[in-house]
């Protein structure tokens, strides 16, 4: 299997935007990504202090929702199976996580650094998902996406992406510890040869920590 590479980026909505902004600082810019060892990927944004103990929320101190997102470039298309929690803020209530395959145009609306959730998921397939805990703190996420791309946000609990029957808004916090995903690369076998099983899925590791999996789907 030819391999498939990722990078990881923050972004958060706490910006004011140049015009018609409803007070809430929906501009969506970049953010700091930050490894929390032990545990997975966070994210600080421009509102909150530095610190070890950052997560992926929907949590402001200035009052404001402010929604923290992680957003996975991949050298190819692929699609998105599952997400990995290495902390999850159960004891606050439910978790819910939401997630968008994201186009071209809305990955060049999300790096322009001038426009809302809103505008940049407006062409894309996006749906929220509920976690499942596991043990402790960590949990699960099994996604149900049929589109493949090679851009991917992953982040707390918005509702502009989709809704969770009986989900709880802003109490949203988590770190990823790994994916799993599919290679939607399709190759067809040369005449006469035999095409072996399905493999193991492919361990990666990214960077600090990121556990990534990968399925390569066969004719």
């Amino acid at each position: 299997m030819n391999d498939v590479n990722v990078s990881v980026s923050g972004w958060a909505d706490s910006e004011r935007l140049a015009v018609g902004d409803s007070g809430d600082y929906d501009r969506v810019i970049g953010a700091n990504l930050q490894y929390v060892d032990s545990y997975g990927w966070a994210v600080r944004n421009s509102w909150e202090d530095t610190g070890s103990h950052q997560t992926i929320d929907s949590y402001s101190v200035d009052g404001y929702k402010d929604y923290d997102f992680i957003l996975l470039s991949f050298s190819e298309e692929v699609q998105l199976d599952s997400l990995n929690f290495g902390w999850a803020s159960f004891g606050k209530g439910s978790q819910e996580v939401s997630v968008s395959a994201l186009s071209d145009n809305g990955f060049n609306k999300l790096t322009s650094a001038n426009s809302t959730w809103s505008n940049i998921i407006s062409d894309a397939v996006s749906s929220s998902f509920s976690i499942q805990r596991l043990s402790d703190n960590r949990g699960i996420s099994t996604l149900d996406f049929t589109s493949s791309a090679k851009y991917w946000l992953v982040g707390a609990y918005n509702t502009i992406f989709g809704t969770v029957a009986n989900g709880s808004g802003h109490n949203d916090a988590f770190k990823i510890a790994g994916l799993e995903f599919s290679n939607t690369t399709v190759n067809t076998p040369p005449p006469n040869t035999q095409v072996s099983e399905p493999g193991a899925l492919a361990l990666m590791s990214l960077g600090l920590g990121l556990v990534l999996y990968r399925r390569k789907r066969r004719v």
